[in-house]
């Protein structure tokens, strides 16, 4: 799905075309046709005197250059993303297996050390409910 600023920049390009071409249009033939390509044709016919056909040509053209450049515009964005999710995917993996490693360590701890680590348990559990005193006090 083309964004607004994609689709206003394709219109950028095209109008800008027909007018480097057909000279003699101007930016307000081009709003008048609002966007209605027989209308557009119409008026560039008229105003330049050139074959409908050629005009037809000329604007199958363009648009399919524009069509090319929105396209390769949407290539390089998909290509960001996925780069973008890759390495969201990598970040991911690295912080569960960090955080494997860290329980297998603190379970070899607790396993080799058992009394050290109750009472670091002790310890920090005091610490908390210490800090968790001292919060309620503060608002109250």
């Amino acid at each position: 799905m083309q964004t607004k600023e994609a689709i206003q920049g394709s219109w950028n390009e095209f109008a800008g075309a027909i007018q480097k071409k057909y000279s003699q249009i101007t930016g307000d033939d081009l709003s008048a046709a609002k966007g209605n390509v027989q209308q557009l044709v119409g008026v560039i016919q008229r105003k330049t005197g050139q074959a409908r056909e050629e005009i037809d040509a000329y604007l199958k053209t363009i648009s399919s250059k524009s069509a090319d450049a929105v396209g390769n515009a949407s290539k390089v964005a998909n290509e960001c993303m996925d780069k973008a999710s890759e390495g969201i995917r990598d970040g991911y993996e690295y912080a569960v297996d960090a955080t494997q490693e860290s329980y297998r360590s603190a379970k070899e701890s607790v396993r080799t050390r058992p009394a050290e680590a109750v009472a670091i348990a002790f310890g920090v559990g005091i610490a908390m409910g210490v800090l968790g005193t001292l919060s309620m006090c503060r608002r109250n």
